[in-house]
């Protein structure tokens, strides 16, 4: 089912996104006598250009890619596109005298279409039109409504709010104004459409889209994405989202602080951007080039900062291996850009990387300690005591693994094994590595720990008839 839904949504689910796929399935089969049957139509039925199956795999693409969003999310990229992007763009002699036109693709419920609306609107580009695209027909259903909850709007600043926005009971309706920026449109990434992937667009935002697709499938929709761009056209991905190892016909752009791409107008790399300049020619897999690992130590003194969006954009510069890590530094690699996904909130993208890293020697700790914060972030608490307790079994000397089977067992009443944790965490703190202090010390120093340990530990024994807190 995984591998169908691969080939006709381009949409990938790994060992840890099964239980996602199973749900949508029980939602679609009690109306299906025989799965076989059920996974027979999707296959050859669709392909006859069955109408009834093309209908139940658009049902089914709705399951799949509900998501979650809001208005004016990571609002530094639509600074970019309001500050830099676009007056770049209506700048240039080669750009037909056309309003300005942007891609919103894989535009789910709207938020991200009307938001780069109001972004235009506000910065003066009155005729300019945007193509919302997506796959999911509910999505776009709720996206030509234009009403909204509150969650939807909880980055929309007042006076914003009250410009492009009127309430209705306990919905935000958005102003007809913006309403004719906007063409919503079915469509899927994985298709051809000769209509859609032609030299249109100044700007495309596709973000957070491409970490469903697997590698193939990806190369394959930054293709169109780049052949929809009009020429030296702008693209926009999700912070936790990269084109290394995916595409070559991009440059990397940075202001400040805020990363994105430029279709490449110099195929010899001629006019690189600072950051390409940076990063230099691609390393090999054996020894990192000096250029990685100096942008490799920004992103840990980023991380140190606790900046740790910036470290992601910042390590979005360091060749990170796209097949299994084969050397100590590449491991390295994926697994510090595992923790700053997880950070971002991907974590989809984290536990396929960790995932990448399990049964590789004492790193295989560090995963499960990922994965531990992954399904923790997913709300899992069983879950994530079942990695924390696999991290220190892979490592028993990993105190941060004690430290946090402590923290979570006194989260579920187990006061007694919570005390034994933070025992152990005791003994194994001040011989814990700089490196692990700060990939998983949460921002506290060493001390700051041992501190948090000996109180929760003397109040857990208390409780138990030990010795007084």
């Amino acid at each position: 089912m995984a591998d169908l839904v691969e080939r006709r949504l381009g949409l990938t689910f790994g060992p840890g996104d099964r239980d996602r796929l199973g749900q949508a399935l029980s939602h679609r089969l009690p109306a299906h006598r025989d799965g076989f049957r059920y996974l027979d139509e999707l296959e050859t039925d669709c392909e006859a250009g069955n109408s009834v199956a093309r209908d139940e795999l658009a049902a089914l693409a709705s399951e799949l890619t509900v998501g979650e969003t809001y208005f004016l999310r990571q609002p530094d990229q639509f600074e970019v596109l309001a500050g830099t992007v676009l007056p770049d763009r209506m700048s240039r002699p080669d750009r037909p005298p056309v309003p300005a036109r942007l891609l919103s693709a894989g535009c789910s419920g709207g938020e991200e279409a009307y938001s780069l609306a109001i972004t235009l609107a506000e910065a003066g580009y009155k005729d300019a039109q945007i193509t919302a695209i997506d796959v999911n027909p509910t999505a776009l259903a709720k996206a030509r409504t234009g009403r909204y909850t509150e969650w939807s709007m909880r980055a929309v600043p007042p006076p914003v709010q009250r410009r492009w926005f009127q309430a209705v009971g306990k919905h935000y309706e958005v102003d007809p104004d913006l309403r004719a920026y906007l063409d919503f449109r079915p469509a899927n990434l994985v298709d051809p459409d000769p209509g859609l992937w032609r030299p249109t667009f100044d700007a495309i935002f596709c973000r957070n889209v491409m970490m469903y697709f697997s590698p193939p499938t990806m190369s394959e929709v930054v293709r169109r994405l780049a052949s929809a761009l009009m020429p030296g056209g702008y693209l926009f991905l999700g912070s936790a989202e990269t084109l290394r190892g995916v595409s070559e016909e991009f440059d990397l752009r940075e202001t400040n602080g805020t990363f994105y791409y430029q279709l490449a107008e110099s195929p010899n790399g001629q006019g690189l951007s600072p950051v390409e300049a940076i990063a230099g020619p691609r390393p090999g897999r054996s020894r990192p080039a000096e250029p990685d690992r100096e942008s490799f130590d920004q992103v840990l003194d980023l991380m140190r900062a606790e900046r740790f969006g910036a470290a992601l954009g910042a390590i979005e510069v360091v060749d990170v291996p796209t097949s299994p890590p084969a050397t100590p530094w590449e491991t390295e690699v994926v697994l510090v850009r595992a923790i700053l996904l997880s950070h971002a909130g991907d974590l989809t993208a984290a536990t396929r990387d960790a995932h990448r890293l399990l049964g590789r020697g004492l790193v295989s700790a560090d995963a499960h300690a990922v994965l531990a914060n992954c399904r923790e972030a997913d709300a899992d608490t069983r879950g994530a005591v079942l990695h924390w307790r696999a991290a220190a079994d892979a490592d028993p000397r990993f105190a941060l693994a004690h430290l946090h089977l402590g923290r979570l067992s006194r989260a579920t009443g187990d006061r007694s094994g919570a005390g034994r944790a933070y025992d152990r965490a005791i003994d194994l703190l001040p011989s814990e590595t700089d490196r692990r202090m700060l990939l998983f010390g949460g921002g506290f120093d060493r001390q700051a720990l041992l501190s948090l340990c000996r109180t929760m530990s003397r109040h857990d024994r208390s409780l138990h008839g030990g010795e007084p807190g």
